[in-house]
């Protein structure tokens, strides 16, 4: 009975460390956030990874394309995708929970927990 119960936390305990907590309020287009629910990444799929790479290269040309994935513009442009928020929302975001951001997207792909 207790392994079930230990089952049933993990899903839980996984979907809240998707979830950014911003270091203070955040007030875009006349509403004010606290937190933004990169859940999405769960069902982001290799074709959506290479879409998002695309855009981004296209975009910032010089980037180097074995790092992508570890670049502030893939971070944002994947945020935009799975959250289905605006751009500029997380180009507004402050540099503390801007950096946040970056961290916990890729570190998802890459296996690392995100957040502290």
């Amino acid at each position: 009975m207790e392994n079930l119960e230990k089952k049933d936390a993990a899903p839980e305990a996984a979907e809240s460390s998707l979830v950014l907590k911003l270091s203070k309020p955040y007030a875009f287009e006349g509403q004010t956030y606290t937190e933004v629910d990169l859940g999405g990444l769960e069902s982001v799929t290799a074709g959506t990874l290479a879409r998002v790479g695309k855009t981004v290269l296209q975009q910032a040309p010089t980037l180097n394309p074995a790092m992508l994935e570890s670049t502030m513009p893939f971070c944002i442009e994947m945020a935009v995708r799975v959250t289905q928020r605006p751009y500029e929302f997380f180009r507004g975001l402050p540099a503390r929970d801007g950096m946040r951001l970056k961290a916990m997207v890729s570190g998802f792909f890459y296996g690392g927990a995100g957040e502290e």
